[in-house]
């Protein structure tokens, strides 16, 4: 099953929606190669998922729907977003024992990264969202928000050798 098709399972058509909006097409292949190049010349091993990820959705700009306020929007270039960020992945995986690899940005300004495990996390200063805890749930946060409360925690632990 393409994962566009598990995003957009039990979900709204807004994601889909916002998925063909963004260019995304059944079978769509994005070349990752020089992405999976340098990331690797700068020290991330990305995880399985995170390459899936690339291929299918690379280079897409998805916004959120026009009824979701705060507009937001995921944007999945994770070389131009997360090159010189690898102390940052390194204190994620540390803390959450898993490898996170580099996604792309959130809302324009936030660094954004998969886990091995699907959950998607952004990153500002000593701040961290928690997206979902898969990339469906994170495609439909961003799309269509959510009704609960803030999803921004305290990290500290940002600042935090790596």
């Amino acid at each position: 099953m393409e994962l566009s098709s598990q995003a957009a399972q039990g979900g709204r058509s807004s994601v889909l929606d916002a998925l063909r909006a963004a260019g995304w097409f059944e079978g769509r292949r994005f070349d990752c190669s020089a992405w999976i190049e340098a990331l690797g010349a700068a020290g991330f091993a990305p995880n399985p998922l995170a390459l899936r990820l690339w291929e299918e959705f690379g280079g897409l700009k998805i916004a959120s729907s026009a009824a979701r306020t705060p507009a937001s929007s995921l944007y999945v270039e994770p070389m131009d977003a997360c090159i010189d960020s690898l102390d940052e992945a390194k204190r994620l995986a540390r803390r959450f024992g898993e490898n996170f690899s580099p996604l792309g940005m959130w809302s324009i300004q936030f660094r954004s990264y998969v886990g091995e495990s699907g959950r998607v996390v952004a990153v500002g200063p000593m701040v961290m969202w928690d997206l979902g805890s898969s990339f469906s749930e994170a495609l439909a946060y961003v799309v269509n928000g959510d009704e609960g409360g803030s999803r921004a925690q305290e990290a500290p632990w940002l600042a935090e050798p790596a």
